[in-house]
Formats: C-alpha cells, structure tokens, sequence
C-alpha cells in the first residue's frame, strides 16, 4: 500500500510538470495572440486613416472605426485577462508542483523505508506464527514428558513406602532375636512363636546368627534401593527444572526480545509485537503528513482547474470578438469594393483585418484544444488524486485500529509471558530448593553402615546354614514378604520356600507399585 502511495505521488508529480508545460505552449500562444492583436492594432489606426480620406456621402466608415476601436479593446482585454489568469494558473501549478517535489524529496525515502520495515514486519510476525506452531507442537511432546517425570517422581516416592516396610520387618526381626536372646518360656509367647521356647542352645545360637545375615542382608538392599530411588527421584526433579528453564526460555525467545530472563514480578521487555507496533506507529505519522500534503495538494489540483475554465471562458470571448471582426471586415471590404478606387486603401486595410482574424481564430482555437486537454488532465489528476486522498484515509483509520489491536494484543501478550515466566522461574527455584533438601540417602547410609558394624559380629557367631535354620527362618518371616525384593534376598542367602512363593505371587504387589 505504502509502494502505491509513493507511485501516486510520482504520478501526481509527473501530470503536474504536464500541466506545466501545457502552460508554457498556452504562453507562448496567448503571445502570438497579443503580437496579432498589436497588428489589429496598426490595422485600426491605418483604417483611420484611410476612412478620413474617403469622400462619399452614402457611405459613412465612422462605426466601422469605433467597432474596430471597441472591438480591439475587448480583445485586448480578454487577452491581457487570460495572460493574467495563465500567469495565476502557472503559479498555481508551481507551487502544486513544488508542494509534492518537497514532499517526495523530505519523505519518499522514509516512504519506502517504512513500506519495506512492514513488509518486514509482516514477514517477522508470519515467520513468528509459523515459529509459535512449532513451539505449540514441541511443547505439547514436553508436557508428555513433564508428565512421564512427574509419574516417576511419584513412583520413586513410593519406594519409601517399601523401605519403611523393610525396615518395618527389620524391627520384627530385631524382636525376634530378644526372644531368642531372654529364652521365655513357651506360655509367654505369642501363639505363632512359641516354638522358640523349644529350641535348643546351639539352634538358638544359629537361628540367630542366620536371622542377623538375613537383616543385615535386607537393611543393605533396602539401602541401595532407596539411594537409588531418591537419586532417580533428583535426577526427575532436575529434569523438571530444566523444562520450567527451557519453556521460560523458549517463551521469551519466541514473543520477547530480551536476551536475559528476568526475575519474577520485572518487566520482561519488549517483543516482537512491540516493533512490530513501532514500525506501524511511524508508517501513521508519515501517512497523517501524507494526507495533510495531500488535503493542499488537492487544493492546488482545484485551483487549476478552476483556472482552465477561467482561461477558457476568456478564449472563447476572444474567439466571439473574432467572429465580429471578421464579419465587420468582411462588410467593410464589400463597401470599399463598390466605391471603386476611393475605398481601394481601406479596402486593402479590410482585408488585412479578416486575415488577422483569421490568424487570431487559427490561435484561439490552439489555445482552446490546449485548454481543453489540459483540462482533461487536471480533471483526471482530480479524480485520481480523490481517489487516491480516500485510499490513504481508509489505510490511515485500517493503521489507526491495528494500532489499537496491537497494543491491546501487546498488553496480553506482555501479561501472559511475564506470569508464564514468573510461574516458571518460581517452579524452578522451588525444585531447586527441595533437590538442595534431598539428603537423606547419605543419612540413611550412614545408618545402615552403624547397623552393620554392630549386627555383623552376631552373625558369625553361629552357622546360619545348620540344618532346619532355612525353614525355621520361612516359618518367621515369610509371611512377611509382600515385595519382590525382600524374597529374592531371602531365597538368595537361604533358599527354600520363598523363592517358590515368590513365583506364584508373580510379583503383583511389585507390579502396582512400579
């Protein structure tokens, strides 16, 4: 639209020199036309003369020579008139002309550079649009995976569910050995448990010492599991940041243009919106000023007309002073013939009048198919430059309300972005400050590292493979067991039953929780 409006002005600029020219051809016709009506003026002053001269009382040649003298001043009148109004017409016509040489000069090239920045702008927002899709594809894959961690997490969280029931069972074992430490008798132990009061010293001996194995076994899977569990767990919790880092970051990549993220709660910038509404903004205030070159412009275009019909309204009372002369010269000629060689002088002065009205109808009639085209092109020039005055209205009020939609939208989007990016920075500082808070495994390590230093000494105080210790040890804790884990360490240091019940539970209290 913008490469329109600079063509418009070049056009305007080209038919203003056009009219400028035909305005000299019209100079230098109305000054054929005023060296003509100097020879009508010698004509009148020669018929004078010759008039005096003649001696008939029939005929009387003294309204010939006022005619010729009020004739000659109508003439002379109208062509000083329409000198004058060409003289106007040009100066109308210059300063048209310099108007939009002034503006094509001061602004052409801002015309262009804004027509080129929002070409540009259109360009950036299409290539944004298509950049925004690819991000609305990419983002809805990350919340898949956002959504994948966050199940991990969970998961990994439940594992302290069955690190607690390990260390649940743990505790009942550790009751178990008091038991086997106080040797009560039978009637003060739980039902399920007074076998142990039966027992001989040396089965004590080693039950104990296999239930010890079997703990210390249990207490350091437990521990590896959990330390592991909690490393996937800071290893989802890490992730996580990094996704609420990389959607702020892409955020603002896509819709602004600051190069830092900002703290939440600051402004973030400006965006590709916010240039995008610059680049508007200034293309608006060059076409108000177009308009305002145009509204004088149009004034210019006006006057010039208005000055044609003028000049033509003054060559056609040349054209009707003609037509009286020459019918004035012609009657006269007649007069001079019948008086013979007395009238011959004034006739010959008769003649040379006809020829000038000849030439002066020759002239008038140029100047009228002068005044006529230039006319045509001062009325094209009028339309097109009304047309084109309404285009750069409509595209002024169109610029006007993107303006207000581009703000608006700018508005929206800055809000939007800033509490994207505030929600997401808070996430991550939050992430952040429960992974600095995750250390619990080494505390746990410790602890397992202390329960092992101090049951590993009664472990070797017995054989914890004698006969019947695996059975005895299924007949206590098997019953126990609900993961998969805790099975296969029994099944691994002591064989028997567990492994077994471990097949025909086919894992299904593992399998809800991982």
């Amino acid at each position: 639209m913008t490469d329109g409006l600079a063509a418009n002005l070049r056009q305007t600029l080209d038919d203003l020199t056009g009219l400028d020219g035909s305005g000299a051809e019209m100079a230098a016709l109305l000054g054929n036309l005023s060296q003509i009506i100097g020879e009508i003026t010698g004509l009148a002053i020669n018929a004078k003369i010759q008039s005096v001269q003649i001696r008939s009382g029939a005929d009387d040649f003294s309204v010939f020579n006022r005619e010729i003298d009020r004739l000659h001043r109508l003439a002379e009148e109208a062509t000083t008139q329409a000198i004058g109004h060409l003289a106007a017409l040009q100066n109308a016509i210059s300063a048209a002309k310099d108007g939009a040489a002034i503006f094509q000069r001061d602004n052409r090239t801002r015309l262009d550079d804004v027509g080129r920045r929002l070409q540009g702008s259109l360009d950036k927002l299409t290539a944004c649009r298509s950049t925004a899709q690819q991000a609305a594809r990419r983002f809805a894959g990350r919340v898949g995976e956002v959504s994948q961690r966050i199940a991990g997490c969970i998961s990994d969280l439940q594992v302290g569910d069955l690190t607690c029931q390990r260390l649940s069972h743990i505790g009942t074992a550790l009751d178990v050995l008091e038991l086997l430490a106080e040797s009560p008798q039978a009637a003060a132990l739980p039902p399920d448990l007074q076998w142990l009061a039966e027992l001989d010293d040396r089965h004590r001996i080693d039950l104990s010492a296999a239930i010890c194995a079997l703990q210390i076994r249990q207490y350091g899977d437990a521990n590896g599991d959990f330390g592991g569990q909690v490393a996937s767990l800071k290893a989802n919790l890490e992730a996580l940041v990094r996704d609420a880092d990389a959607i702020a970051r892409e955020a603002m990549d896509l819709f602004g243009s600051s190069l830092a993220l900002p703290d939440a709660g600051e402004d973030i910038g400006d965006s590709v919106l916010a240039g995008v509404a610059n680049d508007v903004d200034r293309a608006l205030d060059l076409l108000h000023r177009y308009c305002r070159s145009d509204d004088v412009l149009r004034e210019r275009v006006v006057e010039v007309s208005h000055g044609f019909d003028a000049m033509g309204r003054d060559v056609l009372a040349i054209r009707s002073i003609d037509t009286d002369m020459r019918l004035m010269g012609l009657n006269t000629t007649l007069k001079c013939t019948r008086l013979g060689p007395e009238g011959r002088g004034l006739g010959v002065v008769a003649q040379e009048l006809r020829a000038c009205s000849r030439r002066t109808e020759d002239v008038s009639k140029a100047i009228t198919s002068a005044i006529q085209a230039a006319n045509r092109r001062a009325t094209l020039l009028d339309q097109r430059s009304g047309a084109n005055h309404r285009v750069a209205r409509e595209l002024a009020e169109e610029m006007s309300n993107s303006m207000d939609c581009l703000k608006r939208l700018h508005a929206d989007q800055m809000h939007s972005l800033s509490v994207l990016t505030g929600n997401c920075l808070d996430v991550s500082k939050l992430l952040t400050g429960t992974i600095d808070r995750l250390a619990i495994e080494r505390r746990l390590e410790e602890s397992a590292q202390r329960f092992v230093e101090r049951v590993e000494a009664a472990s070797r105080m017995g054989e914890i493979h004698a006969p019947h210790i695996a059975d005895d040890l299924n007949r206590l804790f098997a019953k126990l067991y609900t993961a998969e884990r805790e099975r296969k360490t029994h099944s691994q240091l002591f064989g028997g039953i567990c492994l077994q019940e471990s097949q025909e539970q086919n894992g299904t209290v593992d399998d809800f929780f991982f």
